[in-house]
């Protein structure tokens, strides 16, 4: 029989809607932490490690995991060493519960890595507070760490962002055998327009472009982030080649809407952009680089065949048969 002591403290404001993943073989005490924690958390529950995994890579991820030790097969340690050995889960922080309070086992469970560690019976104000203390950090460390991930010109991910990103991505699409799309840009004819009208004016137009394709964006693990330069990336998760393109086409169309002149450009009085684009079913024996190294290479094409368009380069899976083909301003 559960002893825990039900009554409830609320939540600050910041953390009422924390994302909580609670696991526990012991059903009653799945079910007293759902009567007691559900009202002031969104909660998810498992009762064994494997679901616990798969709703740790759910998204939205969770906030927090309240992670009991004693449970069959795989105890609370060697899922905490799981979750902490892989970089999508690696940051989400751990509350240990355990009926055994011994130094030993408070020593081995920071040691496995959690943040904090409860004994029982559970005192839920108790667990409330420091819920809210952890979610309260983590959230603080997220916004010091954000300042670290975006370009200060535009606004937008930087480089950074784009290589830990990648990274996540695709080993999540290595684990569901999604479809993984990458699409590199690049502003044409971009050293003349500084040129011509400046390096302040370039600067603009850097952050005009950037705001205008950061909302091509608009699920969980998606992203565009500035490689440096004139040079942008869009990482699309879960994405196959009609989606790219229609990423792609979205792209000229509302760069060519905002209409900025490039009268140092040769042969346009607009500013334009040529794109790369690479589609692969990512696995786990082959580096992420090589989707970029594709991606880069129909650039390169797009760039040397007149510029203002699109070619996509397919990898094959195990070859290394490439396929390109037109975008929408070469049609």
């Amino acid at each position: 029989m559960t002893s825990s002591i039900y009554t409830s403290i609320a939540p600050t404001i910041e953390t009422h809607h924390a994302n909580i993943l609670v696991v526990d073989d012991d059903t009653t005490q799945l079910n007293f932490y759902k009567a007691s924690l559900s009202p002031n958390f969104k909660c998810s529950f498992a009762t064994n490690a494997k679901e616990a995994l798969a709703l740790a890579h759910r998204f939205p991820l969770p906030d927090l995991i309240i992670l009991n030790i004693e449970m069959p097969d795989t105890d609370g340690f060697e899922l905490c060493n799981a979750l902490k050995s892989d970089s999508l889960t690696l940051d989400i922080p751990i509350i240990f519960v355990s009926a055994h309070g011994s130094t030993e086992n408070i020593i081995r469970g920071f040691q496995s890595g959690c943040i904090d560690y409860i004994t029982k019976p559970v005192l839920i104000p108790e667990m409330q507070a420091r819920i809210d203390t952890h979610v309260k950090l983590r959230k603080q460390a997220r916004q010091v760490e954000r300042l670290s991930y975006i370009d200060s010109l535009t606004g937008v991910p930087n480089r950074r962002k784009y290589n830990e990103t990648m990274l996540r991505e695709w080993q999540r699409c290595c684990r569901y055998g999604q479809s993984l799309a990458l699409i590199v840009l690049d502003i044409d004819y971009f050293k003349q327009f500084n040129d011509f009208y400046g390096h302040s004016v370039g600067d603009e137009a850097l952050t005009r472009l950037a705001n205008c394709f950061v909302s091509l964006v608009n699920r969980p693990g998606d992203l565009f982030a500035r490689l440096g330069g004139e040079e942008f990336v869009l990482l699309l998760t879960d994405c196959d080649r009609v989606g790219a393109s229609l990423k792609a086409d979205e792209a000229i169309k509302r760069l060519a809407m905002l209409n900025i002149e490039n009268q140092g450009a040769p042969r346009s009085d607009q500013l334009t952009i040529s794109m790369g684009l690479a589609i692969c079913v990512p696995k786990r024996v082959e580096d992420p680089l090589h989707l970029f190294q594709a991606a880069d290479e129909a650039l390169y094409r797009a760039k040397q065949s007149g510029k203002n368009k699109w070619l996509l380069s397919e990898t094959m899976s195990g070859s290394n048969v490439t396929k390109i083909r037109p975008g929408l301003a070469d049609i």
